[in-house]
């Protein structure tokens, strides 16, 4: 009889357990903090310009995967070059053929946005706290490659989401 009792007081506490559900901690998403002033960023940043991403060379290793801008004007970096060549962070949601300013760091063996920094589409970045850019020397423009299309969209467009939403609360 004792023994049908405590086999009766697990089972219920099983029960009540699962219909309860278990403990879950609250979840959170990454946030960055107010992006510098323009011109802290400029001190703190190797390569800062204006350009237009004139292809998105997506690879199915991610790590090979690269952006080419065409350079218009040069804050700080190599002045002479037409041309610049980054490497994604993931969080990156640059589109072909827009105009943006780009606030870089300068890796060992790859050039990279600065990640929640103010790097963004020209028409929404004030520049003129920069001071006057320079003009590349040359213009070389390369090749374009096919556009990335699929998952690496898809994802880009959910993160701009997720940063619109987070900018709005």
């Amino acid at each position: 009889m004792m023994k049908r009792g405590l086999q009766l007081l697990v089972g219920v506490s099983l029960m009540a357990g699962l219909w309860l559900g278990p403990a879950s901690p609250e979840a959170s998403a990454l946030s960055c903090a107010e992006p510098r002033k323009i011109t802290e960023e400029l001190k703190v940043s190797d390569i800062v310009f204006r350009g237009t991403l004139v292809s998105y060379d997506e690879n199915a290793d991610f790590m090979k995967s690269t952006y080419t801008f065409s350079v218009s004007e040069w804050w700080k970096g190599d002045l002479e070059k037409g041309t610049i060549t980054l490497h994604p962070t993931g969080w990156d949601t640059f589109e072909e053929g827009r105009e943006y300013i780009v606030f870089a760091n300068a890796g060992k063996e790859r050039v990279k946005a600065r990640l929640c920094g103010n790097t963004g589409p020209s028409s929404s970045v004030d520049t003129s706290s920069l001071g006057e850019g320079k003009q590349p020397a040359a213009s070389e423009l390369p090749e374009r490659t096919a556009s990335g299309a699929g998952f690496g969209n898809l994802l880009g467009s959910v993160i701009e989401i997720i940063r619109f939403l987070c900018s709005k609360y």
